[in-house]
């Protein structure tokens, strides 16, 4: 799942099923509006860019079809606490998995490849956020991309708390659930081989 602006045909995916993208190349993203949610607590980011490539043309294998090469979060808080997300992990991959049987404006996929760290300036908390095999597993966020909206959305994924000091805030082992809405540029259109 890239951060473009799909266009997809109406036919479903296959597990060998091959992708075509137009044009491809460098792309940009942007969210007003991201949050990272474990039981305890909210991180609440006002600001989020991506930036990242996809690969050009037909016959390709929606593993690994872009990278997003950079990301930044800003202005990012818990409880009125300011915080800094490091997410100096990239690149990251992104994949295309299918169109939604339910809605063929959306292109559902994944971002493979995360391994997170947040900070406060106190030094009172910190946490990485990586897969469940650990604090080096690399994580992943699943989603979609509408194409109606050209935006891309990040529901959930595998996130989980490791080496957390974080006053019983954020604890070991706690999933995180990641969401957030980045409307991108340039439009971009995959299509099913």
């Amino acid at each position: 799942m890239a951060a473009v602006g799909f266009t997809v045909s109406s036919a479903s995916a296959t597990a060998q099923a091959t992708w075509t993208v137009s044009p491809g190349g460098p792309f940009t993203a942007h969210s007003g509006d991201t949050q990272l949610e474990v039981p305890n607590a909210v991180l609440l980011c006002t600001d989020s860019d991506a930036a990242g490539s996809l690969q050009s043309g037909s016959g390709l294998d929606g593993a690994g079809i872009g990278t997003i090469d950079s990301l930044t979060f800003t202005n990012c808080s818990v409880a009125g606490v300011a915080f800094d997300v490091d997410t100096s992990s990239t690149p990251w991959d992104l994949n295309v998995t299918g169109v939604d049987p339910d809605n063929p404006d959306r292109v559902l996929g994944s971002i493979t490849g995360i391994i997170a760290n947040i900070s406060d300036s106190s030094g009172l908390c910190s946490a990485t956020f990586a897969g469940p095999g650990g604090a080096t597993d690399e994580g992943t966020v699943t989603g979609y991309f509408d194409n109606s909206t050209s935006q891309l959305v990040v529901q959930d994924g595998d996130l989980t708390a490791y080496n957390a000091n974080c006053l019983g805030i954020i604890n070991n082992g706690d999933h995180a659930a990641f969401t957030g809405t980045y409307d991108v540029s340039p439009a971009q259109t995959i299509t099913l081989d």
